[in-house]
């Protein structure tokens, strides 16, 4: 596999977190799976802004290191972002924001994208150990690098017949997958689904039908994986941010799994099964009112589902039940 060129764009007050991220990505330099390029690397007598223009043009992955300096560099956004983001929307490179420290940064155009750690806790202030919080990372890195990697090593040259056929081996593979995985047949069906995405590695269905045949297997790690790459393809994917909270919830992690469902809910506030998984998850949290409010939302938008109204039904009669206890009647 041909190494894809990591562009690193970053604020000089977070050379320090660079440098420690420089140290993690190692493993994968020595696989041979990535090169890392930054702006440290232009040389004495070199044109900063071509090699900067050249570095971006060939990149396969752009990293932003996201911080309070870097979203208050006018430099970084008017430069390095929109260029990248050109890169991202043509296809030409996949960009992934790392996020270094705490700050607001889920303004446009980047809060379109997928950060990482999927957590979204900064890496600096957000971890007990920051090792870990650069591992997550690195693992990201890992998997978004051979996604580009099996783009890249598609046939350069397909006529039109061999793709239609190409695609409809992909099509036929997923719909025999979809008749295993309805008949419950899920270990069956999830390997179907693995020699779909051996065809095609972006399809985003095969992805998060993959991740719904291990979740029903009880393997929640690689379900969660599984929808992150489908995430990492289309990072607007309300189904896959979905699935992916109903993972997590399943973990116990209920912070993270809020996290998701509201990103879910940016891209489209009129996702019903969002709204009705994000109260059942602030409910766990102690949350009542806000459960309480998202259920009420849930079932105003889809008012036939039985469920939204039992689960709204017995929060209300929670509800009831506190202020009964608390005034004695």
């Amino acid at each position: 596999m041909k190494s894809i060129e990591v562009f690193i764009s970053y604020h000089q007050e977070d050379e320090t977190l660079r440098q420690e991220l420089e140290k993690h990505l190692a493993s994968l330099r020595r696989e041979n799976i990535i090169t890392s390029w930054n702006d440290r690397k232009i040389v004495a007598g070199q044109e900063i802004k071509g090699e900067i223009d050249q570095h971006l043009n060939q990149a396969g992955l752009i990293l932003l290191l996201i911080s309070p300096d870097f979203m208050d560099s006018d430099y970084h956004w008017t430069i390095e972002v929109t260029r990248a983001l050109e890169q991202n929307a043509t296809k030409k490179a996949r960009v992934i924001p790392i996020l270094l420290r705490y700050t607001d940064w889920e303004t446009p155009p980047i809060n379109q994208l997928s950060p990482l750690p999927s957590n979204r806790k900064p890496i600096k202030g957000g971890w007990n150990d920051r090792d870990e919080a650069f591992l997550e990372v690195v693992k990201g890195i890992r998997e978004a690098a051979q996604l580009v990697a099996n783009s890249n090593s598609s046939p350069p040259k397909q006529t039109t017949q061999e793709l239609e056929e190409r695609q409809y081996q992909v099509t036929s593979l997923i719909n025999e997958a979809n008749r295993l995985y309805e008949a419950k047949k899920f270990e069956k069906a999830a390997v179907k689904y693995k020699a779909a995405l051996r065809l095609d590695p972006n399809s985003i269905i095969a992805h998060n039908n993959l991740g719904l045949a291990l979740y029903d297997q009880g393997k929640l790690e690689e379900a969660i994986a599984a929808y992150q790459r489908a995430l990492l393809i289309d990072p607007n994917s309300i189904i896959a941010h979905n699935n992916l909270g109903l993972a997590l919830y399943d973990q116990g992690k209920l912070e993270e799994a809020i996290t998701v469902y509201q990103r879910a809910l940016l891209i489209d506030p009129n996702y019903a099964n969002a709204h009705r998984n994000l109260g059942l998850a602030l409910y766990d949290q102690g949350k009542l009112e806000e459960a309480i409010a998202e259920l009420e939302i849930a079932v105003c938008l889809n008012p036939s589902s039985t469920i939204f109204r039992k689960n709204l039904e017995i929060y209300r009669n929670k509800k009831k039940g506190f202020w009964g206890r608390l005034f004695g009647g």
